[in-house]
């Protein structure tokens, strides 16, 4: 497969604990132009498997792995070990650290960080993947502060904050609906009011539903990395 600029389409490999979030990612990264597909993995015994047996040309890897023996980082070293060469690109919600502070010198190659954000683009964590691939070190993001998420949610009714916690587990609006004893139409209303509250400056073509997912965990907890 080849892009609409003649070069060959990424595999990707992602890993993250959450598999709720694993799916939404996966969609969004999924549909852009230059990716030829995302397989995920919820811990590290998983993502080795899957490198042992399949073919990918980048791994984003999440920082906290939940209960997983291996965090990130030591997965991505892990990797490292049997192959070198690997594009390893951090995807979190922590700001980035200096690459220095937490890799080894023999391992800064290949390998970056963005941090996740209600207003990251495919095209961006895609660029950071082909800038990976050249053997770039892109520790995006910086050590700046986060705006506080208590603000954002005091701004969402109790009754959107509900249907939003459940739309993090990854059910879709019926399956809400059904949960909480509520019409359909009544949960899409509520799911679009919060998006507004959520994600105010989509740009065209933003999946409304994963940038809106991202925000609300960003912002429910920011000690926690999603």
């Amino acid at each position: 497969m080849t892009t609409a600029t003649g070069g060959s389409a990424i595999r990707l490999l992602y890993v993250d604990d959450d598999p709720a979030l694993c799916a939404l990612v996966a969609n969004w990264l999924g549909a852009h132009g230059d990716v030829a597909g995302v397989v995920v993995a919820n811990d590290a015994k998983q993502a080795l498997a899957l490198l042992d047996g399949q073919s990918f040309d980048a791994v984003l890897l999440d920082v906290s792995l939940g209960a997983s023996r291996l965090n990130g980082y030591e997965l991505g070293l892990a990797i490292r070990a049997t192959d070198r060469a690997m594009p390893l690109v951090m995807f979190s919600q922590h700001p980035a650290p200096r690459a220095e502070d937490v890799l080894p010198a023999s391992e800064l190659h290949h390998w970056s960080y963005v941090r996740k954000s209600t207003d990251l683009s495919a095209d961006a964590v895609v660029d950071v993947v082909h800038r990976t691939k050249r053997g770039d070190v892109a520790f995006e993001g910086g050590a700046e502060g986060r705006t506080a998420g208590a603000d954002v949610l005091q701004r969402l009714s109790p009754r959107q904050r509900e249907v939003m916690a459940l739309a993090a587990t990854g059910l879709d609006a019926r399956a809400i609906a059904e949960h909480l004893h509520l019409a359909h139409v009544s949960v899409r209303r509520e799911l679009s009011r919060a998006y507004k509250v959520l994600v105010p400056d989509a740009a065209s073509g933003t999946d409304l539903r994963t940038a809106a997912v991202l925000a609300y965990l960003r912002h429910a907890d920011p000690a926690v990395p999603v």
